[in-house]
């Protein structure tokens, strides 16, 4: 983990409950892109923000309810502010090493059986657009659940090259099928350029699209273009699998574009029984 600035300290500093940086920045695999996430264990549920802390983005990350329950997070985190009784400090102490792996290997498989699920929302779909764009979501969640089944704890941001460092065991055929169904071969300008200017407007009300934006251009000026693709996607498809079904029906074109979709049908149903039977072996063995 690299030095947290003071002006980030300071902030983490002026909020009256325990916080915790996690995320990419608490790791070695962040990018000057990357906004610092500070986790805010507070006992009431309150809204995500983005804010300015000298120069720097970062995301405030509300974390209600007991801060023991929030394994997944503590495992990786560094605290920057605990209570006087260090609740906070206390409860990442339990978090062995065996324990944070059984709570990411418990996430990924809720990944996977929400992959199944949008699989099934793909066959009863009454356009192909949607058809498409629930493959593409089912094929994001597939990812993020198998790195998580192999010890990573999936970042939108640096999933693919996650995927690219993750131990192949037991994944490699299933990652594989799920970044065709991405249609990370698609990864080109034009293809980025139209989908970036949907995702604008699907993200139009929401409080971190700059922050996306921002992000999403520093991967294009490094022409990380892969990258930059499955990442744009990877936000678009969290966007829209929120959506109503009114949406999708009103909005086909929108959906097409953010996404990159195919109209290739008869190839998305013969990837989607490919994705079925990865995620389904994974399951169940």
């Amino acid at each position: 983990m690299h030095a947290v600035p003071a002006a980030v300290r300071k902030l983490a500093d002026g909020i009256p409950h325990p916080v915790a940086l996690i995320g990419c920045r608490a790791s070695e695999t962040s990018l000057d892109c990357c906004e610092y996430d500070l986790a805010v264990f507070s006992p009431e549920s309150q809204s995500s923000r983005v804010l300015q802390a000298g120069g720097h983005a970062v995301e405030l990350v509300h974390m209600p309810g007991q801060v023991k329950n929030h394994v997944v997070e503590l495992g990786g985190m560094a605290i920057l502010k605990d209570t006087s009784k260090f609740e906070l400090s206390s409860a990442a102490r339990g978090v062995t090493p065996e324990k944070y792996k059984r709570a990411l290997a418990v996430a990924g498989k809720k990944s996977l059986i929400s992959s199944l699920f949008c699989q099934q929302k793909m066959g009863h779909a009454n356009h192909p657009a949607v058809a498409a764009m629930w493959l593409k979501v089912a094929a994001y969640d597939f990812v993020g659940g198998m790195l998580a089944i192999s010890g990573s704890r999936p970042m939108p941001l640096h999933e693919l090259e996650q995927v690219r460092q993750a131990d192949a065991g037991g994944m490699a055929e299933g990652v594989e099928v799920a970044l065709e169904c991405i249609g990370i071969e698609r990864a080109t300008r034009p293809a980025i350029s139209r989908s970036m200017g949907a995702i604008r407007e699907l993200k139009s009300k929401d409080y971190d699209r700059d922050l996306f934006l921002s992000k999403a251009e520093h991967l294009l000026d490094s022409s990380m273009l892969a990258d930059c693709y499955y990442y744009a996607g990877r936000m678009a498809a969290k966007n829209l699998a929120g959506r109503k079904d009114l949406f999708y029906g009103r909005y086909p074109k929108l959906v097409q574009l953010a996404l990159d979709l195919s109209s290739d049908v008869q190839h998305l149903e013969k990837l989607q029984k490919r994705l079925f039977r990865a995620a389904n072996g994974v399951l169940k063995g």
